[in-house]
């Protein structure tokens, strides 16, 4: 399972300005650093979640071509836009809508074949089923849940303060705690 960007995000969860303040940092010598950094821990925070905290298009793929039920696992999925099957030339087959249903309210969303066919009989040779899919809380920071621009900005702290050391830190307790009830946990 791999999910990457289809559209960059419109903006982060964190202001540059906002930011700044949270870190106690006067004038503009380092926005740039501050602004990378912001990136970064956004990055570090949906990967750690499995999750958008600003919402855009996203391409999921998976290699589960032998089932008719597909588990995509990320967060909060608002859309499924398109469901296709890639063969083994790189041909894409698209499915048609009515062959599928979504459950947006599972967690993980969960999309089904209608006709209770595996994926693969969609095409020859089938090797993966791509997912595209609009993830995310909202369109602006207001949008993202308070804990979570909380733990960005302790995220964003951290990677601040030991911005010369080349290791990465492990993550601090409090932003475990902060992110527990957005994690999916399957049993």
């Amino acid at each position: 399972m791999t999910i990457t960007d289809i559209t960059a995000t419109a903006s982060e969860p964190v202001t540059l300005e906002r930011a700044k303040e949270f870190l106690r940092v006067d004038g503009n010598t380092e926005d740039m650093l501050i602004a990378e950094l912001i990136t970064a821990s956004r990055l570090r925070l949906e990967q750690m979640l499995n999750a958008s905290l600003i919402t855009r298009a996203r391409l999921y793929r998976s290699h589960k071509i032998f089932s008719h039920c597909l588990y995509v696992n990320h967060s909060p999925i608002t859309a499924v836009t398109k469901v296709s099957v890639v063969d083994s030339g790189g041909q894409e087959t698209e499915i048609p809508q009515e062959d599928y249903l979504v459950n947006l309210r599972a967690a993980p969303t969960t999309l089904t074949l209608t006709e209770r066919r595996n994926f693969s009989g969609y095409v020859q040779n089938a090797v993966d089923v791509i997912v595209e899919v609009e993830a995310g809380y909202g369109e602006s920071s207001d949008d993202v849940p308070m804990p979570l621009r909380q733990a960005l900005m302790l995220l964003l702290a951290q990677a601040y303060e030991f911005r010369d050391q080349d290791t990465e830190r492990p993550v601090p307790m409090l932003v475990d705690a902060l992110l527990m009830p957005y994690r999916q946990v399957r049993l």
